[in-house]
């Protein structure tokens, strides 16, 4: 009789131990789905030295992703922050200067505040096909003329805005944001 009580408690400690080893693995496993970024979290996470927008066009549509994140105020100031210098990596050289860092992060901020206190976001932002894009050699530089279509939707109204982008090619054949203009 020993050895089937033996037997019984053995079983039942086995058990015991499949079921909490099961309820364990339920509760930690992820369903095999990574946990998802927010658009900040990817602007912020991408590495542009590894992986810099090949075209003039991918450049502008990252630069216009980094626009409409911070008309979304859907960040930290942190966060913030690093979505700008995110977008100051994508310009040439010629505007860092014009636009020192501190300078540029403050202007960003006055920009939003005014975009705020009219509650307008940007609903939409359409950027001309590859091959509406043109390009031109000015002053022996290679430069690129990328058109994009802004519609701000606020309390009042509906309005479409539209914006060239200036870009340049560096030293290192990368397309860089020069200036723009409406």
């Amino acid at each position: 009789m020993k050895k089937n009580g033996l037997k019984s408690i053995i079983v039942v400690v086995f058990c015991a131990c499949l079921c909490v080893g099961y309820f364990y693995y339920l509760t930690q496993k992820t369903s095999g789905k990574e946990q998802k970024l927010t658009e900040v979290e990817m602007i912020i996470s991408k590495d542009l030295e590894a992986s810099y927008p090949k075209t003039a066009r991918e450049v502008v549509k990252f630069y216009n992703r980094i626009l409409k994140s911070y008309y979304a105020r859907e960040y930290t100031q942190e966060q913030l922050e690093q979505m700008a210098k995110q977008a100051r990596l994508l310009m040439d050289e010629e505007l860092k200067d014009k636009n020192p860092q501190e300078q540029y992060l403050e202007a960003v901020k006055v920009d939003i505040s005014n975009h705020e206190k009219e509650e307008m976001t940007i609903s939409n932002i359409s950027l001309e096909s590859v091959n509406e894009i043109e390009y031109k050699t000015v002053k022996g530089n290679e430069c690129a003329y990328v058109d994009v279509d802004y519609f701000l939707k606020s309390k009042k109204n509906t309005q479409r805005a539209s914006q060239t982008y200036v870009l340049r090619k560096d030293n290192d054949g990368k397309w860089r944001i020069l200036g723009f203009y409406q």
